[in-house]
Parts: structure tokens; sequence; C-alpha cells
């Protein structure tokens, strides 16, 4: 056997720019002794979480049917199809986090005993310092008309289970959190409905 790759290590660390959410910097990477990269980026949020978690993203169910928001990207130039999704507070549990961002971007309410974790995921992991926790919210109720909080937004609807998975394969869905979120929700859901695996 070989002998064991050695992971690259972090020689210098540069900020290049902020804002009130990130820390973009330029990090000088060496492998076995030799530079290999002066410039690689990761963009670091700031509030970050236990095991990196920075944000969550809540699959909304009211009725058997999958909450979207149809959200306007600027960086694609298109509007998506999204769960609402969002950065944790300071001193915020994962959990709570998800279920203030389904208040907060749709007007829907979900009792803590509702929401479910569906895993994590790391959204982009050669570049961004994060992961998402996902949830299902699965007794939605209205607990307010819809209303756009962010910039972007432009309407909530509902979708049955087929209604979404067609929208995901002819990439009307393309956000990685939206559809990681519902596969994994429908498999949870059908190993519910077959019993205990």
């Amino acid at each position: 056997m070989g002998a064991k790759p050695q992971q690259p290590e972090q020689k210098k660390r540069k900020l290049v720019c902020e804002n009130n959410q990130f820390n973009i910097f330029f990090d000088e990477l060496t492998s076995q002794g030799r530079t290999t990269i002066r410039d690689y980026l990761v963009v670091a949020p700031k509030r970050v979480a236990s095991n990196l978690v920075t944000g969550v993203a809540i699959l909304p169910i009211v009725d058997g049917k999958i909450g979207l928001i149809r959200i306007y990207r600027h960086p694609i130039g298109q509007y998506s199809w999204e769960i609402p999704r969002g950065f944790i507070d300071r001193q915020e549990v994962s959990a709570s986090a998800a279920g203030r961002e389904l208040k907060e971007e749709t007007g829907l309410d979900c009792k803590s005993e509702a929401i479910r974790s569906l895993g994590f995921i790391t959204p982009d992991g050669g570049i961004l310092a994060a992961r998402v926790q996902l949830f299902a919210a699965t007794e939605c109720a209205k607990e307010r008309e819809y209303a756009p909080a962010e910039i972007g937004h432009r309407e909530l609807r509902f979708f049955n289970i087929q209604e979404v998975e067609e929208m995901i394969f002819r990439s009307e869905v393309q956000d990685p959190s939206t559809v990681i979120a519902f596969f994994m929700y429908r498999r949870f859901e059908n190993q519910a409905l077959d019993g205990p695996v």
C-alpha cells in the first residue's frame, strides 16, 4: 500500500472583503511542502453554530402539499422555486431558526414537535465554509396571509408531491436545499408508511 495522501495545509489567510454576513478570504495552500494555490477562495459566514451549521432550510407541508416560494435570484438572473431558508441568529438552535424562517417568509406556523430534521448539506464545499441543516414542517397552519418578506420574494404556492417531483426533473426547481429536502422527506415519509426499517 502507498503512503496516505496528505491533506493540503493552509499557510496564510488574507481577508479580501466582508459584509454583515460573510468574510471572503484568499487562502494560500500547500501540499507536501510545495505551494499549490495562492488565492483559494473561501466564503465564510460570520455566524456559525456547532458542526459548522450557518443556515437552515425548511420544507413546509400543509394538508399534504408542499409550499414553495418563487424568488428572484440576482446572481443567476431568474426566478427560482425554493423552500424557506436563512441564517441562524447568534445563540439560536437550528430547529428554532427553521421555525422562525418559516413564519417570517411564509406566514405559516408549525409546532416544534412537528419540525423534523432531515440532515445536513454542504451547499458548495469547494468554496463555502458552511453547512445547512434541513427540516420538514409536517403540520403547518396559516398564521397570517403571505406577504413577501424579502427582496425578490414574489409568491407562495402549494404543490402536490407529484408536481414538485416533476418540477425538479424539468429543472424548474434547482435550489439544492429544496431538492435534497424534498427527496429526504419522501424517503422518511415512505419509511414511516412501510414501518420500521
